[in-house]
């Protein structure tokens, strides 16, 4: 994996990689279906930031869109971001 020294979890990276390619294999499962193919890859945008940029990414959310949609979105970012990192092997 790049991003990181021996003995350290995975980098940025490497998490990032690892999200890029569970879009790409569940694109055709959005086939018809934009709003939530829209609502993933924002929580995968999301997923991909550091932890001050995704704390900031959400309250800006939760301001302009609301608490509600700022909770689901973190919370499956959150998901992917745990998913990545199982699979990165962290």
């Amino acid at each position: 994996m790049q991003g990181r020294t021996p003995g350290q979890g995975p980098g940025q990276a490497d998490i990032t990689a690892t999200i890029d390619r569970v879009l790409l294999g569940r694109r055709s499962q959005f086939a018809g279906q934009p709003a939530a193919w829209k609502l993933l890859c924002e929580a995968a945008h999301v997923a991909t930031l550091e932890e001050p940029a995704r704390t900031a990414f959400v309250e800006r959310v939760a301001e302009q869109r609301g608490a509600d949609i700022a909770l689901r979105l973190r919370l499956k970012a959150d998901a992917l971001r745990a998913d990545a990192l199982e699979a990165c092997g962290a």
